[in-house]
Parts: structure tokens; C-alpha cells; sequence
């Protein structure tokens, strides 16, 4: 079975425009890791059937990086950024408020663990697919057959460095956007021999050789 056949894009203009809006701003490894997030997601909800709004989902994953982008950076945190501009491309398709609202959330929130899950399917998926690609949530649900026609469709063209440098670009320029918990400031102060996993570590622990 081909990948399409797997994890077909929703055939409708505005999952289109979507798609066009995150290759026009984004460099090729981002562009393909928003598609992977996508893929690995879809493919979740089959395997556990989770009922979802597949367009929503599409827009939310192909948007979800947005705020890494020189076209769409901005003020906030990268996850907000992003979230911001999906929103105001929706308005402009007129698309009803609460979908983009449902959009806003699965972007602003796919950092931010446990949220997600209380919020709706497409922002658990949103984090589901991207935390899959980037090592944080394990592929064993995915077989070594789809996880090859993935990566053939969506290189990963040097994902691990180039996310890291991407993230550290945003972080130089927004150093408070990285304080996203007070909590891990306390328990390093007060909390003996605390221990809190680094992001770099796992990204480039993931079992994907790049």
C-alpha cells in the first residue's frame, strides 16, 4: 500500500493553501518534518481509532512551525507565533471561529505536554506527530515498511541539526520566550539531585540516523 493510500492529504482548497503557505515560508527540512508530523499522526489515529476532524489536523500540522520561520517570527513564544498566524490565515478564508479556534490550540499548545490531550484530537495528534518525529514520543506503533516509504517521501535532510539551529536562532533572538514553566527554575534550586531530560538530548537520541 502506498503512503497516499495511508495517509492521504484532505483534497480540499483550504488544506491546499495550507500546504502552499507552510512550503512558501518554510526551508525543505522543516517543510518536511511538518509533513512527516502529519503522516505520523494520521497514522496514530488509525491504529488506536481516534475520531478526528481531518482537515483541522492537516492545517494544524502543516502550520505547527510557523513561528521557526523568518516569514511568520514574531514577538512570542515560536508555538504562539505560529499559532497566530494559521489564525489570521484562516479568518481570511472565512473559516467559522471555533475551528480556528481548535486550530490555535493544537499549535500554541503542541510543546506543552498533557494539555493537548484535554484540549481535542487534532491538538493531541498535532503533538502526538510532531513529538514522534523528533524522537520525544517512540515509532514503535509504525512498521519498518511505512516508516521507509515516510522517510523516502519526506527526507529528513539533516533534521537533528538543523531543528537544534532553528530553535537556537529563536532562542537568541526571544531568550525569555524559553521559559515556558517556572517549575523546572524551583526544582533545580530546591529539589536535591533533580534531573530534568534536555530537549537537545532527546532530539538527537531519536532513532532516526538524522
Amino acid at each position: 500500500m502506498r503512503l497516499t493510500d495511508l495517509a492521504p492529504p484532505p483534497d480540499t482548497a483550504l488544506c491546499s493553501a495550507a500546504a502552499e503557505m507552510a512550503r512558501m515560508a518554510s526551508d525543505p527540512f522543516l517543510f518536511n518534518h511538518v509533513s512527516r508530523s502529519y503522516v505520523f499522526g494520521t497514522l496514530t489515529a488509525h491504529a488506536t481509532g481516534m475520531t478526528y476532524d481531518p482537515e483541522l489536523f492537516y492545517i494544524a500540522a502543516m502550520l505547527h512551525d510557523l513561528g521557526l520561520t523568518e516569514a511568520y517570527m514574531a514577538d512570542d513564544r515560536f508555538e504562539v507565533d505560529a499559532a497566530d498566524a494559521a489564525a489570521r490565515f484562516l479568518a481570511t478564508q472565512n473559516v467559522a471561529q471555533w475551528r480556528i479556534d481548535r486550530v490555535w490550540d493544537a499549535i500554541a499548545l503542541h510543546t506543552t505536554f498533557s494539555i493537548p490531550q484535554k484540549k481535542s484530537p487534532e491538538a493531541a495528534l498535532v503533538q502526538i506527530g510532531a513529538g514522534l518525529d523528533v524522537g520525544v514520543i517512540p515509532h514503535d506503533r509504525i512498521t519498518p515498511e511505512v516508516m521507509e516509504q515516510v522517510l523516502d517521501a519526506y527526507p529528513r535532510l539533516g533534521f537533528k541539526q538543523a531543528m537544534e539551529q532553528a530553535l537556537t536562532r529563536v532562542y537568541a533572538a526571544k531568550p525569555m520566550t524559553a521559559m515556558h514553566n517556572f517549575g523546572a527554575d524551583v526544582a533545580r534550586r530546591h529539589v536535591p539531585h533533580f534531573h530534568q531530560p534536555h530537549f537537545c538530548d532527546v532530539l538527537h537520541g531519536a532513532d532516526f540516523p538524522e
